[in-house]
């Protein structure tokens, strides 16, 4: 079976739409012929965003209130707080993208607006938006080519985030709050470029890519 092939069979067993396998993607390894791949580069094909800008005079209450809902508030700094199954990412003064994956995502996207109802505006972007998680011990060696900010530990620490420039491309880059991967997120009609970016700058390490759903790696193959 060719990768395509294996990746809609996947995407099918899993009741995902085929779109979830874009044209420009090849799963399995590429690059450097070397006995680990230094670098893990996944589609992430299953989450709910929403970006949140909280109303005139309201930041506060709204921070207060997510915070009740969920359990942790999240912060107005260019960081992630993970919170009731969401990933509250500050973009901006007093605006979030919260990112949800997994299962019992309708309950938590019915919570979230009742949380912040009259307190903020909602809107979803889940098809706004592509995102990437690259890990693997050369990771940070191939971000550093195509971004222009300091990705050391003590500038970028866990949970950090920016938006920044990316190969021309305008991308929110932020890293998982375990530290273990970093995320690119970007509008869907870059998805094919800053896929192309990413993967030429990882290929000199070796590369696996794979589909990550519900925040597992379901292949590749």
């Amino acid at each position: 079976m060719s990768e395509q092939s294996a990746a809609s069979h996947e995407v099918g067993k899993t009741g995902l739409a085929l779109e979830l396998t874009p044209h420009y993607f090849r799963a399995g390894r590429r690059g450097a012929h070397v006995a680990q791949p230094g670098v893990t580069l996944e589609l992430i094909a299953d989450e709910d965003r929403f970006n949140i800008e909280a109303r005139r005079g309201k930041a506060a209450e709204l921070i207060a209130a997510i915070g009740g809902a969920f359990g942790a508030a999240p912060v107005d700094d260019a960081r992630t707080v993970e919170s009731g199954g969401f990933s509250f990412v500050g973009i901006g003064p007093s605006r979030w993208h919260a990112i949800s994956r997994g299962p019992d995502r309708a309950a938590r996207r019915d919570a979230l607006r009742a949380a912040t109802r009259e307190l903020a505006t909602i809107v979803d972007v889940s098809h706004g938006f592509v995102a990437f998680r690259l890990s693997g011990p050369k990771a940070v060696e191939a971000l550093t080519k195509l971004v222009r900010i300091d990705l050391d530990p003590a500038s970028f620490p866990p949970g950090a985030s920016a938006g920044t420039e990316l190969h021309g491309m305008t991308v929110q880059l932020r890293r998982t709050t375990d530290g273990e991967a970093y995320e690119c997120a970007v509008s869907r009609s870059f998805a094919s470029s800053l896929y192309h970016a990413l993967t030429s700058a990882a290929d000199p390490y070796g590369v696996w890519v794979g589909l990550a759903l519900s925040a597992t790696l379901a292949w590749p193959i």
